[in-house]
């Protein structure tokens, strides 16, 4: 399997009254942009749109979804397979990829009992900054992002909400992505795995995803993966869109779909591969198993594929936090036991200065390679910005009854969970720890 991705670099967005891409200039027509989804609203009643530029003192709340606008020009099915065809398998052709690009997707989602998996499952308000403290936390404080704000209709359910948000979004980044057909691109990589040095070790990822229901879920070729069985992608299906993101509950730990498809663990592992490792491949699996008995059963699944796969080392990486750990820990205690060499990337707790209380929620005696992200317990004070993108105030503390402070304020927050991605486990973020 092999997968050519062209890139596009867009240095500048602005709006004008035709959407079009010139020479790296990204002109945006808002009502273009709304007549390309309008026959998609149906919990949606409007649309609008703001553009946010590196460097500028902004914050944008209520942030749900981060995409990659691409579009497949060759090679079996479509970018982010299973939404608007049918879900053939992708990963092979040619895919063109807008860089230095996002879409975004901002919305204050109900807090009704209704839309929510649970008391602890409902969609928390995401705070992302271009400048200041947090703006480390993720890679678009250095992208140009537009933002789609989203008008809810009444009376909808999450599900109704969610699915769309995601297909409207999804329908934008395709529409600004397909601009390029027919363009030389400024960049041109080839994936592919195929050539194995038997010198080498053999490494897989297992990459296990947000699963609890609705606004806390991830997809996999269009479908919901609650009864998934750990199952063997190709990297480049993960580059080509095939998992989309479906998590909105705790923003510290999502993965947007953006850090799917440009995957950080799996973008390392294919500028090793064939020099220091042969990247045999990623076992995708779901995390938050119900019970024990379950977790035990994805572990072992995770472990025979790995076998079969003659991998000497295993990288796990999970999204989510305590339940998901346990999943996790219990792959690479697999692992070992079947004398395959796991290592793993996590956040940590700790407190304020990293040593109060228990650093990880689990471990076990054969996790001994852990690389830390950093703590989500650390203080942050975000100062007062000049603009606010996706609403005048913030949604906090539904749990005591709900706190409503002004969005564009400074504002103080005892650990990271409000802020976007501060503990996202895919190894994009520049948050680590260091033994001494």
């Amino acid at each position: 399997m092999e997968l050519r991705r062209q890139y596009f670099n867009v240095k500048d967005a602005l709006w004008g009254d035709r959407t079009s891409l010139s020479d790296g200039i990204l002109t945006i027509c808002k009502q273009e942009l709304k007549e390309q989804v309008r026959s998609l609203f149906k919990a949606v009643e409007d649309i609008d749109f703001e553009i946010v530029k590196p460097g500028e003192n902004t914050r944008i709340v209520h942030l749900l979804d981060t995409l990659q606008p691409m579009y497949k020009v060759g090679g079996s099915g479509m970018q982010y397979s299973g939404f608007f065809g049918s879900p053939v398998t992708v990963g092979e052709g040619v895919t063109n990829m807008l860089t230095g690009f996002t879409v975004m997707e901002s919305a204050a989602l109900p807090w009704d009992e209704s839309s929510a998996s649970s008391g602890l499952l409902y969609p928390r308000d995401a705070i992302m900054d271009m400048t200041g403290p947090i703006a480390g936390f993720t890679p678009f404080s250095e992208t140009l992002n537009l933002v789609i704000l989203y008008k809810l209709a009444k009376n909808k359910s999450s599900i109704e909400y969610d699915n769309d948000i995601r297909l409207i979004g999804i329908k934008i980044s395709t529409y600004l992505a397909s601009l390029t057909v027919d363009m030389v691109p400024d960049e041109s990589i080839c994936y592919t795995i195929d050539d194995v040095n038997p010198e080498l070790p053999n490494v897989v990822l297992v990459w296990q995803c947000q699963n609890q229901g609705p606004y806390a879920n991830t997809f996999l070729y269009g479908q919901s993966i609650d009864n998934l069985v750990p199952t063997l992608l190709h990297p480049n299906e993960l580059l080509d869109g095939c998992v989309v993101s479906g998590n909105y509950v705790w923003p510290a730990f999502k993965v947007p779909t953006y850090l799917h498809v440009n995957h950080p663990i799996v973008m390392e592992l294919y500028k090793n591969h064939g020099k220091t490792l042969n990247f045999r491949g990623v076992i995708f699996c779901r995390s938050h198993n119900p019970t024990n008995w379950h977790k035990e059963r994805c572990a072992n699944f995770n472990v025979k594929l790995a076998k079969y796969l003659n991998a000497n080392g295993l990288i796990m990486a999970w999204e989510g936090g305590g339940n998901a750990a346990v999943d996790g820990m219990l792959t690479i205690q697999c692992a070992e036991k079947r004398g395959i060499k796991a290592s793993a990337i996590t956040f940590e707790f700790g407190g304020v200065d990293g040593t109060e209380g228990i650093l990880l929620v689990d471990d076990v005696p054969e996790a001994d390679a852990i690389i830390s992200g950093g703590s989500i317990e650390k203080h942050y004070c975000l100062p007062e910005v000049e603009r606010v993108v996706g609403g005048d105030v913030l949604r906090l503390n539904k749990e005591s009854g709900g706190y409503f402070p002004p969005s564009y304020k400074a504002i103080e927050f005892e650990n990271t969970t409000h802020l976007y991605l501060s503990g996202n486990q895919s190894g994009h973020s520049r948050l680590f720890a260091e033994a001494y």
